[in-house]
């Protein structure tokens, strides 16, 4: 009953401040908020291949993390006529236009710039000892979190009046699934699903995903801003939760090698960031794509 009841406390706290920053507060709280929470999950992940005894620089990838953020952040919004504020551009001497060309052009050189920091850090260590292994989880944790989640931005910027009625209908589909997940596991949970790399998880928690995903995605479809059939609403709460659920195997397949049981302890009765942000890490950029396909 205490870890329920820190569990709902904590999970009231973030939906409280995803809510406002959607909703409430200018765009760019909402680029903080995401922010922050790439660069927290970014942090548990290397400090878990520190633990493993990779050889990696905590700092130094937290750091091209954070860089990375801004810059797909910057590149997505500056396409959105609504964000640039004109007197600023003024003041700057640009143009919207010249603002795009500059996001764009920043996005190319930050791709080399960081193949060649990072190796800089390797050659400045005092051996090379492991770093192969320093250099691939490194790039591997940008591609992890960052690239995956930094979705988040374009599902935002894909339209002015509803982008973010849309991430809020993506947590909701991909989240609610979890609960569904966690509840039908606990209540009737029998059969494990992947024992060897999560032996908590269940078929039954499976198929909770699988019934309360496809529903909540038909009752929220109103903030999907446009008219969709029910057919292809199902099929975006099925998608959903079947590669929600992926997400959160794959992260419980890290956790498993790294030998711990929660990627952190900030949030309590949830355990980390990354363990709240998991299924959203797949979810986040097929659901754009699927936006594009089908509504934008």
């Amino acid at each position: 009953m205490k870890n329920l009841i820190r569990r709902l406390l904590s999970s009231a706290c973030l939906v409280g401040l995803v809510l406002a920053a959607l909703f409430l507060f200018p765009l760019w709280a909402f680029s903080l908020v995401l922010g922050g929470f790439i660069t927290l999950g970014l942090a548990e992940f290397y400090l878990m291949a520190k633990h493993r005894g990779l050889m990696v620089n905590v700092k130094t990838s937290i750091g091209i993390g954070v860089v990375f953020t801004g810059l797909v952040a910057w590149r997505a919004f500056s396409s959105v006529d609504y964000v640039v504020n004109p007197t600023v551009l003024d003041f700057l001497g640009t143009t919207q236009a010249q603002t795009q060309s500059a996001a764009s052009l920043m996005w190319d050189i930050f791709w080399p710039a960081m193949i060649v920091m990072i190796f800089l850090r390797q050659i400045a260590r005092e051996n090379t000892f492991e770093a192969l292994s320093g250099l691939a989880t490194t790039l591997f944790g940008l591609a992890y979190i960052p690239a995956l989640l930094s979705y988040l931005f374009y599902i935002r910027a894909l339209d002015m009046d509803h982008g973010a009625s849309l991430v809020c209908y993506l947590i909701l589909v991909t989240k609610m699934g979890d609960a569904g997940a966690y509840a039908f596991g606990k209540l009737f949970g029998k059969h494990p699903l992947a024992p060897r790399i999560s032996p908590k998880k269940t078929v039954e928690g499976a198929v909770g995903t699988f019934i309360v995903s496809p529903l909540v995605a038909c009752l929220a479809a109103p903030l999907l801003g446009k008219p969709v059939s029910l057919v292809t609403t199902i099929v975006f709460g099925i998608v959903l939760g079947v590669f929600g659920t992926l997400g959160d195997l794959s992260e419980s397949v890290i956790k498993r090698d790294c030998q711990v049981k929660d990627t952190g302890s900030g949030l309590p009765g949830l355990g980390g960031v990354l363990d709240v942000l998991d299924s959203l890490i797949f979810t986040a950029p097929l659901f754009y794509w699927m936006l594009n396909y089908t509504l934008y």
